[in-house]
Order: structure tokens, then C-alpha cells, then sequence
């Protein structure tokens, strides 16, 4: 009890009565009820927030070890390097110079907690929005400025970039423009009103501006719309002075005839770039099929226009030429290349083996470089010129199947490692961001044909570069990732996830390799705890608290660690489903369930079935008659007997396959399909309860609980001997496979009676042969009635009892194997970690008696170092991270004794008397553990 109030007494030192605190929880509350509400807040970067509460001590991820440092101004990692073509007034809602915010970048604060911050801390930004909310009190304004590229002319042409929200009436807009062009460019005119071209680009309205005299096909813009409900590449600002403006509507017929010249030539002799994805351009190959005349693509124009059913959006605005793309080496060859870099269309397009001159030779994805090309660019490519490259290829962030081609490419030179470990800023980095789901799913499959050499490179390079930031960062005086931070761990994970899914689909390294140890070191304390918490309030979108999560991206996760996150999640279940208070005096909730040794299962399909059963509580058990209390032995014996009844093949519920090494559902069973979900049920359970289990399920069991993909390759597992049977029938190449093989689409089982039953793969399969043609449909129907079809009625009842038990954030970080590690156990017995990790009471490690005493446990065969596991720990199962994680010990328990060894298995402690002799420590130890089954267990 007195550890309970200790509890309360240390939380309040992370609750000081500062008036700044209580004013923030006051804020805080009032966001969470701003349900439909319109509020005038303040933006305050997340960063310095977090700096802020630890220096109040007020955030409970702290570490009270740590001295507190007062936060700077508030506001100055949002600060923007964008250069704006001017200024709007001082002091102006739109003047502020911030970066691109995501919800992740920062807080919303009332007034008066900016006002009472403002006077102690300063501030180097201040954002006032009107911020609107929804039902859910979540905010649905858009809090960045929209960057707009305009363009005016005084005495010359003058382009570039202000800023502006979105919600702005083009009138108040208009206004605020005035002020700016008087005061900076010291003008004097009457008024402004602003211009979009009706369908052209930015490049060729202005062009069109200067043919025409300042006349162009121009749309004034509605004062009394607001700036997000128009869309223009430029928006084109027109004085008026003494009663004239700058700018006219150019004639409609004038307008007409050159928008029609300038679609048929688009049309009819393309862009000038080898390759355009844009409609109506000669240069895009889907359009150059149509294979137009002259006349009949003017005809063709002509009717579009009559229907007005051109879209101007997709209309190719190109005028910049670009070089052919490079498949021969040639005296220029590096001036070529540095010339090429500028397009990556062409470049992209550059270096392919055997090309054959046409579009579908360059965007088929089983294409290859030509590799002596390859290698007489590493000649003479360095790091500076590799840089000079990528700049000139990513500046511009527009998408193509051959500027993603240029990606792959580029991986191929050798200095490009150099690239990898370039701190932060990196166009390719951006480039591969910024990919859409299918892109970049597309660039794992050109990574297929990576070199080995090359993709291990590349794959090396980007996780010590990771490891070698994330040390960096756990050293810090306090964990406070910047903006440009976490920035730059998202583009190098964004890449290296690139290469673990490249690496799924063409397996070249254990996957193992693509695990980051340094992970669990970015919080040098609480880690779990930390991630945990980042993880949860991404996927709830609560970005207040959100800074960044290696749960994004959980294939670099270590096994250990993720086990961490799921035991930390299902506490958490836990103490959501009961009594805080009961908690805290050991009385936590828990499952009890009154088990009958004779009668097993049904009294645990009895009891866990009971209605509104909370299945996420501690399992504890109760035999039947008998004492003690289940601090964990009982319930690993429970686990342990009722997994030998029902997974016993005379119980019918399960076959052996595969040479007797695995079991699998068997669909002609005799018990009810409810005891399958039993079975779901018991495994949920013993992952909760960590408890490992002796099943020996295949890897392809666990796959599907996680939803994964089975594939052909798991059917190895499964029955090696169909296996290779459709494998040979796949590599068969010759005609007469009917005769050979004689198959038809249906197989033949034998019911639990031995009685044959025909199953049709197909409808009508029987009459279905089986031919060169349609092989791999077979193969494809076998696979999956072997692993899904044929025992989908009992694997649906598994799997709600699985899932049943199984909840929260924790479990979805897992793939199919790594759930099956944490509940069967790491399969090899390594003896030597157990040793180093040992300790000793009343014994010393290094002392004769216990060094023969390991000599002995290293030369026991397989079979006898589980016997001895479970004498020791009630399991002979191999936890996650193998033996050194069990904590075990050693203790001295008597000298010159008959009594036999015996163990703690609760504690995993393991009680050996000092024998007078080696032989007779030797003799007691084989009689302890051939009858290690209920015997001298406590």
C-alpha cells in the first residue's frame, strides 16, 4: 500500500500549480469541446511547446535527472526561407514567414496563454488563424499560406512568389496587394485588378501578353470569390494608372484561331521531348497511336472545339526541347550525360540493354541497363558531379514512368552512398517522398534487376546512417527532433522501405539485415513507453502530442522491441478494462478460470465463453483440489495440458503433414467447430500472457491470422511432396503434358472413414484438362484450396478466437513469423547464452563445481536440453530474444545431500545442491530431468 501512495506522491512533481500550466490545460480542455465552433487561435510550433513543459517539468515523458533550460523565442524553428516577391504591411495576418505545416508541425493556444507567454519567452513568429472545428473537435482549416506565382510589370517584368490564405476574398486580397506594390515599389496609381488566362500556362500566357501588345485571352478574377476557389499557374496583376489599364481581352476570334494553331501544332508535330503525358501532344505515345493524317487531325480538332469538349487541364504547355536519350557511348559522352541530367524524360530513357528504338522497349519493367555504360559513367562520376545530377533531374517535382526510371538509374553509380549520408537537404530524397503508393511500389520492382553488389550497398549505407543519426539524437540533452529531423528520418526511411519491398519480391538478404538495433536508443530511457506513445496518438491522429514513429515503418523494429510495445499495449488494455485503485494494490484484473485435470477442455471452453468475459485481463488458474497460488506456473502447465489434448491427432481435430513435421486443420474433424475458436482463443491468450506454446503450426498458420498473402511458397511448408509435384508440372515446357501428367481440374481426398472424395477446383473441373495453356491456372486453383478453400469453415472459427482475445495498437506491428516467434518460441536452443547470462546464488560463476556442471548441460542432445528448459522454467520453448532475455538463476539449495535438484519455474530459478562428487551431481541431474514432467516442481 505504501508503494501505491509513493505512486501519487512522485506524479505530483510533474504537476507544478505554475499559472502557465493551468492556463495551457484550460486551452487544452477548451479544443476538445470546440465541437463546430469557428475560434481565433494561435499557432505554436509543437517543438517549442516541447521544450516549454520540460522546462515547467511538466511532461511526464521527462527525466527528472535532467536540468531544465529555458525555451527560446516562441515560433523560430517555423520560420521560412521562401523569398516572397514583397512584403505586405508589418504586422499583417498574411506577412508571416512560415514553412509548409503539416498537423504534426503544431499546437493551437488561446489568446491568453500566447498573451502570458509572449511577455516571458518572446517570440520570433506570431500566427493568428480563425481555425473552424467539427463535430469531433478536430480542426478542419487549412493552416498554410497558399504560395501563388504572380506577375506584374512597372518599367520591367517582374515574377515571383507571394502568399496568400485561402479564404481570402479576392477583393480584401486585391487591397492588401495595393498597399504592398505603393509601399515597396513607391507607385502611384489608381487602382489593381488581377488576370488569369483563361487555359495557358504561366509560359504561354506571357508569351501571348507580348505577341499580342498586352492583350492575351485573360478572365478577371471575381472580387467576390475567394482565392482557393480558383486554380492558375499565374496569376497576372494589372495597373491602372491615369484612367488606363495595363492589360485587354484579346479578340475572340484572334483568340480562337491562336488557340487552335497552338493545339494543332501540339497534335500534329508533338512538344519536342521524347517522351509527354499530356493529351493532345504528338510526343505522347497514347495520343502518336490514333496515327492522325493532316487532314483528319484537323477535322478531328475542329469538331472539339464545335463541342467545346477540349479540357484545357490535360493540353500539353511545353516548349522546351529535349535531347535524345543516350544508348551508345560517344566521344562527349560525360558533356552528354551533364547535358541530359536537365531532362529527366530523356534521361531516364538513357543506357537500356538492346534498344530496339521504341516506347514499350523503354517502360517494359523487366527492362535492363546496358551495364558497360553503366561502368564507363563510374569512371569518371564523383560524389560533386553525382550531386550536380540529382539537383538538375528532382529540382521540379513532377511525375513520369521515365523520370521514375531516372531513380533507378541513378542507383547504379557508385558514389551515390556518398549522397545517402548528406545531411538533410537531397532533391532525390524529396523526389522518392513525395511518390505515390503505386510509384513507388513500381520502383521496388526496377530494384529487382539492382545489381547484388549495389542493392547491398545502398541498403547497408542507409541503415548505418540511420543508426548512426538516431545515437546522435539519443545523446542529446533532451530528445527534441526538429522539423528537419524528422524530415530527414522519413526520407531515408521512405527509401530504405523502397528496398525492404524490393527485397520481398526478389529475396537477396535476410530480411534481419533491414533491422535497426539503435531503434530502442532514440529515448535513452522508457523507450518502450515513449514509442508506445507516439505510435498511439499517430494512428489517433492526436497531433499535439505526435512528433514521430518508427511504428510507421515496424519492419526495422527488432522482434524484442516490438514485444515490448505489445506487453506495454495489453497493460494498457488491462487497466482500461478495470479499478485503478485495485490495480495499484496488486488486485489488477484478472481472468480466473476452475480447471478439472480430468476434464480439460470442456471446463475451459465452458468458462471462456462466458458472456462479457474480459479476455484481456491475466489468465490465473485453480486446479481442482489442489493448493497454491498461479504466479505463472500453473497457468504455463495449464497452457501446456490443454494444448496436449487438443492438439492430439486422436482428438480428430488436426492432421500431421508433411512427414509428421507439421499439423494442420483437418476438414474432415468429428468435434464441434466452436473448440476451433478455443484453439484461436488459447493462442490470443498465450501471447498476452506470454506464455510460449509446443505446436508445431507451419509459418503459413500465422500468416493468414495476420491477414498476410499465402503464396505457392507456402505450400513447402505444408506438403513438400505436392510442392514439388506442381513445381515439376510448372517447369514442364513440352506438348504433350495431357498424356504425361493426365490431370484434370480436381483432386482426390480421403475422408477421416478412408472413404475417396472427388473436389472440383473449379465449376465442372472433372471435365477440365489440364494443358500447356492453362497449367499455371491449376497450380494457382491447387495452392489455394490446399491452403484457404479447404479448411475455410475451421481457420474462420480460429480467427475469431484469436481475435477475440487479441486488441490494440501493439499486435499490428507484427508479420506472420514474428507472431509465431512470440508465440511457439524461437526454435534453436542456445545453451551458451543461457550460461552468460546466469546468475548465481551462493555459488560462484567461476568456480570448478559450476563450470562442470555447464560442461554438462552443453553436452546433452536436443531433446534433453528442452527437458532441462522445462524442469527449469515449466516451458522448453525459446522466449523472443532467445535465452539471455529469461533472467535465470542458480541458487545453492544444500551440501552432501540425496535430496534432487528442483526449480522455481515462477522465477525461473533453478535450485542445485552442492554434491559431494561430480558422478553423483550428474546422476541427480538425468533422474531431475528424465522425470521433469510434475516432478519437483514449485
Amino acid at each position: 500500500m505504501q508503494n501505491f501512495f509513493s505512486l501519487f506522491q512522485e506524479s505530483n512533481r510533474f504537476a507544478p500549480t505554475n499559472q502557465q500550466v493551468l492556463q495551457y490545460k484550460k486551452t487544452v480542455k477548451t479544443l476538445q469541446n470546440a465541437q463546430n465552433k469557428t475560434l481565433e487561435l494561435y499557432v505554436i510550433s509543437k517543438r517549442w511547446i516541447r521544450q516549454w513543459k520540460q522546462y515547467m517539468q511538466y511532461d511526464e515523458i521527462q527525466y527528472l535527472n535532467q536540468s531544465q533550460q529555458k525555451p527560446g523565442p516562441i515560433n523560430s524553428d517555423l520560420k521560412s526561407n521562401e523569398v516572397f516577391l514583397f512584403n505586405y504591411p508589418n504586422n499583417h495576418l498574411y506577412n508571416q514567414k512560415i514553412v509548409k505545416l503539416d498537423p504534426e508541425d503544431y499546437v493551437l493556444v488561446e489568446s491568453d496563454l500566447m498573451d502570458m507567454w509572449k511577455q516571458e519567452f518572446g517570440f520570433d513568429l506570431i500566427i493568428n488563424r480563425q481555425i473552424t472545428f467539427n463535430e469531433k473537435s478536430q480542426p478542419i482549416s487549412n493552416i498554410n499560406l497558399k504560395r501563388q506565382e504572380i506577375y506584374f510589370k512597372i518599367q520591367n517584368s517582374i515574377r515571383g512568389i507571394i502568399q496568400v490564405d485561402e479564404r481570402c476574398q479576392i477583393k480584401q486580397w486585391i487591397q492588401l496587394i495595393n498597399s504592398a506594390l505603393k509601399k515597396e515599389y513607391q507607385l502611384n496609381f489608381e487602382n489593381i485588378r488581377l488576370w488569369k488566362h483563361k487555359h495557358y500556362a504561366a509560359d504561354q500566357a506571357i508569351r501571348q501578353l507580348e505577341q499580342y501588345n498586352n492583350k492575351f485571352n485573360g478572365q478577371i478574377l471575381d472580387e467576390c470569390l475567394s482565392v482557393g476557389q480558383y486554380v492558375a499557374d499565374l496569376i497576372i496583376i494589372d495597373i491602372q494608372q491615369n484612367g488606363k489599364w495595363q492589360y485587354e481581352q484579346l479578340d475572340l476570334k484572334i483568340s480562337c484561331r491562336d488557340e487552335f494553331t497552338y493545339l494543332f501544332n501540339k497534335a500534329y508535330k508533338g512538344c519536342g521531348r521524347f517522351y509527354c503525358d499530356r493529351n493532345y501532344c504528338h510526343d505522347n505515345p497514347i495520343f502518336a497511336e490514333y496515327q492522325f493524317e493532316k487532314a483528319s487531325l484537323q477535322e478531328f480538332l475542329i469538331e472539339s472545339f464545335k463541342e467545346n469538349s477540349i479540357d484545357w487541364t490535360e493540353v500539353c504547355w511545353n516548349s522546351d526541347q529535349e535531347l535524345k536519350p543516350i544508348q551508345k557511348i560517344t566521344k562527349d559522352f560525360k558533356k552528354q550525360i551533364n547535358e541530359l541530367s536537365k531532362q529527366p524524360n530523356s534521361f531516364g530513357a538513357s543506357f537500356i540493354q538492346d534498344f530496339n528504338g521504341s516506347y514499350e522497349s523503354i517502360c517494359n519493367n523487366n527492362l535492363r541497363l546496358n551495364i558497360e555504360m553503366v561502368n564507363e559513367i563510374n569512371k569518371f562520376i564523383d560524389y560533386k558531379t553525382l550531386k550536380d545530377w540529382i539537383n538538375n533531374l528532382y529540382k521540379l517535382k513532377n511525375k513520369s514512368p521515365l523520370k521514375l526510371r531516372s531513380v533507378f538509374i541513378i542507383f547504379h553509380f557508385n558514389c551515390f552512398d556518398q549522397i545517402i549520408t548528406e545531411q538533410y537537404s537531397n532533391e532525390l530524397f524529396d523526389f522518392v517522398f513525395q511518390l505515390d503508393k503505386e510509384s513507388k511500389n513500381t520502383l521496388s520492382k526496377y530494384l529487382t534487376q539492382l545489381p547484388n553488389q549495389q542493392f547491398n550497398n545502398i541498403v547497408e549505407t542507409l541503415i548505418k546512417n540511420l543508426a548512426t543519426f538516431v545515437y546522435k539524437q539519443s545523446s542529446q540533452f533532451i530528445q527534441l527532433l526538429q522539423k528537419e529531423d524528422i524530415k530527414y528520418l522519413r526520407d531515408q526511411l521512405e527509401l530504405l522501405q523502397i528496398f525492404q519491398q524490393s527485397n520481398e519480391k526478389l529475396r537477396r538478404i535476410n530480411s534481419d539485415k533491414f533491422i535497426m538495433k539503435e531503434v530502442t536508443k532514440l529515448y535513452p530511457q522508457k523507450g518502450d513507453l515513449m514509442e508506445y506513445r507516439q505510435f498511439v496518438s499517430f494512428i489517433n491522429q492526436q497531433y499535439e502530442n505526435y512528433y514521430f514513429t518508427f511504428c510507421q515503418y515496424s519492419w526495422i523494429i527488432p522482434i524484442e522491441f516490438k514485444q515490448q510495445i505489445l506487453t506495454l499495449d495489453s497493460r494498457i488494455n488491462q487497466r482500461n478494462q478495470g479499478d485503478f485503485f485495485l490495480q495499484q494494490i496488486g488486485l489488477a484484473p484478472s481472468i480466473q478460470l476452475l480447471i478439472d485435470r480430468n476434464d480439460i477442455v470442456n471446463n475451459a471452453l465452458e468458462q471462456l465463453s462466458k458472456p462479457g468475459l474480459n479476455l484481456k485481463s491475466k489468465l490465473l488458474i485453480v486446479f481442482k483440489g489442489e493448493e497454491g497460488i498461479d504466479q505463472g506456473g500453473l497457468t504455463r502447465e495449464f497452457f501446456s495440458l490443454l494444448t496436449q489434448k487438443l492438439f492430439d491427432i486422436q482428438f480428430t481435430m488436426f492432421v500431421t503433414r508433411n512427414n509428421n513435421t507439421v499439423l494442420w486443420f483437418n476438414k474432415y474433424h468429428l468435434e464441434m467447430p466452436i473448440k476451433f475458436e478455443l484453439i484461436g482463443m488459447l493462442l490470443g491468450l498465450a501471447l498476452y500472457n506470454q506464455v510460449l506454446l509446443d505446436i508445431s503450426f507451419p509459418q503459413l498458420v500465422f500468416k493468414k491470422l495476420m491477414n498476410e498473402e499465402v503464396l505457392f511458397e507456402d505450400l513447402k511448408e505444408l506438403d513438400l511432396e505436392t510442392y514439388k509435384s506442381l513445381m515439376y508440372l510448372s517447369e514442364y515446357d513440352k506438348d504433350d503434358i495431357e498424356k504425361v501428367f493426365a490431370l484434370n481440374f480436381s483432386i482426390t481426398e480421403y475422408d477421416i472413414w478412408g472413404q475417396a472424395q472427388n473436389i472440383d477446383l473449379i465449376q465442372n473441373g472433372s471435365q477440365i484438362v489440364v494443358t500447356q495453356k492453362n497449367k499455371y491456372e491449376y497450380i494457382k486453383a491447387c495452392t489455394d484450396y490446399y491452403l484457404n478453400k479447404s479448411i475455410e469453415k475451421e481457420f474462420q472459427f480460429f480467427y475469431k478466437g484469436f481475435w477475440k482475445v487479441v486488441d490494440g495498437y501493439g499486435i499490428k506491428l507484427l508479420k506472420g513469423s514474428e507472431l509465431q516467434t512470440m508465440i511457439l518460441g524461437q526454435k534453436h536452443i542456445d545453451m551458451i547464452e543461457l550460461e552468460q547470462s546466469t546468475k548465481y546464488e551462493g555459488y560462484d560463476k567461476n568456480s570448478d563445481y559450476i563450470q562442470t556442471f555447464w560442461a554438462f548441460i552443453h553436452s546433452l542432445d536436443e531433446q534433453q536440453k528442452k527437458r532441462f528448459l522445462f524442469f527449469c522454467t515449466g516451458s522448453d520453448r525459446v522466449p523472443v530474444g532467445g535465452l539471455k532475455s529469461l533472467k535465470f538463476v542458480i541458487q545453492k539449495y544444500g551440501e552432501e545431500t540425496e535430496q534432487l535438484p528442483s526449480a522455481h519455474t515462477c522465477f525461473n530459478v533453478f535450485q542445485l545442491p552442492e554434491y559431494d562428487s561430480v558422478e553423483k551431481m550428474i546422476v541427480k541431474l538425468q533422474i531431475a530431468f528424465e522425470n521433469s514432467e510434475g516432478f519437483g516442481l514449485i
